[in-house]
């Protein structure tokens, strides 16, 4: 008899970790056998399989969010749980893929693919936080809208070249507005922050010999984003990680969050707060039922 998904769900952390681990680690020997192996600049593996851990791990993400009920004392931090334990399988997943044979990248840039889906996951546990507080604890309308997002953020590439046209024509407002719609989508859809992650990170990226001569680039590069939304349009990749600038430091006033740092900041009080709330009416609610 085959094992009910609910039970899967509730085994231990270090067997989900366990899992994981040998996910990253096995996709990276997998793909070692149809991709062409890695070059200067151009760890085909390693980047391939990072876009498919970085969607499976923000796939895991929405099967750890609660489930309709209405029960108080599955609403104690139960989002913020969520996330925790979606994070710790993302990091032991782009640790197995760190650690296979195929690719010879340094930790650093795992540790910020790694960060940047663990931060992407937390606000899609913010965003079902939230709706859940609108919707109520029993709707299925916040699991349906945050797969319904995902889906729209994930396939931004294929759906936004035709907005991004019309508002560039417009006039006025609209070069402005197509503008903002590009950096919306280069910060907000996993794919193309995985792409500027491994292009600001990358170890090709931080050598001062390649990083202008050999790199991969899914945003510049002839036949891709850039190119297709138009080539009159600029599409800066966002930093990812906080950065601070040269000189002394009480004269280093470039600070730079990243995008990471800027999604957590947002995310993570919506959690907290809506947790509370969803907490409090769940268990105010149980009361009420019991008199």
């Amino acid at each position: 008899m085959p094992t009910p998904p609910s039970r899967l769900l509730r085994a231990p952390w270090l067997i989900i970790a366990i899992v994981a681990l040998a996910t990253g680690f096995g996709l990276a020997l997998g793909l070692s056998a149809i991709l062409p192996p890695s070059e200067p600049g151009y760890p085909y593996i390693a980047i391939a399989a990072s876009f498919m851990l970085n969607l499976a791990g923000l796939g895991l993400a929405l099967v750890f969010l609660p489930a309709p009920d209405n029960d108080s004392k599955r609403f104690i931090l139960a989002h913020g749980s969520a996330w925790v334990q979606a994070s710790a399988a993302i990091f032991c997943a782009f640790a197995g893929l760190w650690a296979a044979p195929t690719q010879h990248e340094s930790l650093r840039v795992f540790v910020a693919l790694a960060l940047l889906t663990s931060a992407q996951a937390a606000v899609l546990c913010a965003v079902h936080a939230g709706l859940s507080v609108v919707f109520g604890t029993r709707s299925r309308a916040p699991n349906t809208c945050c797969v319904i997002l995902l889906g729209v953020l994930v396939s931004a590439l294929f759906w936004s070249r035709e907005p991004i046209e019309r508002l560039s024509r417009n006039g006025g407002n609209g070069s402005q507005q197509s503008a903002q719609l590009v950096d919306g989508i280069m910060k907000l859809s996993p794919p193309m922050a995985v792409a500027s992650a491994w292009y600001q990170e990358s170890d090709s990226a931080r050598n001062a010999q390649t990083s202008s001569a050999r790199r991969f680039d899914l945003v510049h590069g002839p036949l891709t984003y850039a190119v297709w939304i138009g080539s009159y349009q600029t599409a800066a990749c966002p930093d990812i990680l906080p950065t601070l600038g040269s000189g002394d430091f009480y004269s280093r006033t470039d600070f730079k969050a990243g995008l990471v740092l800027l999604l957590l900041l947002w995310a993570m009080p919506i959690i907290l707060l809506c947790d509370v709330l969803l907490w409090w009416r769940s268990s105010r609610a149980g009361k009420m039922e019991t008199k």
